[in-house]
């Protein structure tokens, strides 16, 4: 086998944005933007210099960041580097924080503008009552967040990190990958009104428990590309949209699968129509052709994703935090033929609008939710 190229680290502080205390909710992002700041020295100002390649994500329990070099000496001593990642001090460091606040301030009102997050906040709320924790925080939380509560939250957790690396077992505690918190499934219709000439709609609906890789497949039975179910029944058999997204949540104990639409606010309960029962068709699975067809685009993403600088590493800390990896998926998936039919649990749909609806437009919304429920 050909060796791989450079040297990657991931490194896991244990608290992710659910470990915000009170009243200074967006903390965590916030320490993860200082951590990835180069004015602020350390393992982001090193990776500027020397074309590191990095990554981020912020999960509920968690904040991870990968590093990849072109040298495999050079991410070695990351959490060296790490350790000494800090805002500069005095005026200089107030000053880099108050930038921090503002761009993650702006992310957040920008995902308040995006149509997409609109109609994922729009269908947590119709599927659970609620919508899903705000990781970034608001402006007043933010603001509560100051230098020193940064630089004791750092200490801690780079105290208690964990480092991952492809070939050796990790440095540190790997915890276990926490469980998502149980929630109760409510379904319901959200209608939210949002200005412009598209509206987005989107049906979620519940299923029992099934296995990941089958949820996955089936996503790619409705489709990411234009022989997917989903692009046949909006854009060629009703002409309804163009656009439109498919997704699945495989937690147990709470699956769910659904899909969301761009058209024209007199054309939303038609599309929810469409969508409910071209996702409630699923119960009848899939033949071996649209099995196989789904099963080679979720190969190739999958092997994308282990031939890439960070794949082997990650594929490293799944392993050590007991979570499925891509080869077991790849193996999973190889396994099934055709694909079995879904079973929907017996509940309400969770349907959401966002978009510039008159009176009549609501109307039809709440008789369309009652037909498909």
């Amino acid at each position: 086998m050909t060796a791989r190229p450079g040297g990657a680290r991931v490194v896991d502080l244990p608290a992710g944005y659910r470990d915000d205390p009170p009243g200074q909710a967006g903390r965590a992002a916030l320490l993860a933007a200082v951590l990835s700041d180069p004015r602020c020295g350390g393992a982001p100002a090193r990776a500027a210099a020397e074309g590191w390649r990095t990554r981020h994500r912020l999960d509920e329990r968690c904040s991870s960041f990968a590093y990849w070099s072109p040298r495999p000496a050079g991410a070695a001593a990351v959490l060296d580097e790490i350790r000494r990642t800090r805002l500069p001090a005095g005026s200089a460091g107030e000053s880099v924080l108050a930038e921090l606040r503002a761009r993650q301030a702006a992310a957040i009102e920008g995902r308040h503008a995006a149509p997409l997050a609109l109609i994922g906040r729009a269908l947590e709320r119709a599927a659970w009552g609620a919508p899903g924790h705000g990781l970034l925080g608001t402006p007043g939380t933010l603001a509560a967040v100051s230098t020193t509560d940064l630089a004791e939250a750092h200490e801690l957790l780079v105290s208690q990190a964990t480092v991952y690396h492809s070939e050796s077992e990790p440095a540190g505690s790997a915890a276990p990958a926490p469980r998502p918190a149980r929630r109760d499934w409510r379904g319901g219709l959200d209608v939210a009104a949002h200005p412009g000439a598209d509206a987005r709609v989107g049906v979620r609906l519940p299923v029992r428990d099934s296995p990941p890789e089958v949820l996955e497949l089936l996503v790619e039975v409705l489709g990411t590309g234009p022989d997917g179910r989903m692009h046949r029944a909006l854009r060629h058999h009703s002409r309804l949209a163009y656009g439109f997204t498919v997704a699945c949540w495989p937690q147990p104990g709470s699956a769910s699968i659904g899909a969301t639409a761009t058209v024209a606010p007199q054309h939303a309960a038609a599309a929810v129509r469409v969508l409910a029962t071209t996702l409630r068709q699923l119960a009848d699975g899939a033949g071996a052709a649209e099995t196989g067809l789904a099963r080679w685009r979720c190969r190739a993403g999958l092997l994308a994703e282990l031939d890439g600088p960070f794949g082997a590493v990650l594929e490293a800390r799944r392993h050590a935090r007991g979570e499925r990896g891509a080869r077991q998926r790849l193996a999973a998936m190889a396994r099934i033929d055709t694909l079995p039919g879904l079973a929907f649990a017996p509940l309400p749909p969770a349907v959401a609008a966002v978009g510039a609806f008159h009176e009549r437009h609501r109307a039809e919304l709440a008789d369309v939710y009652e037909e498909i429920r």
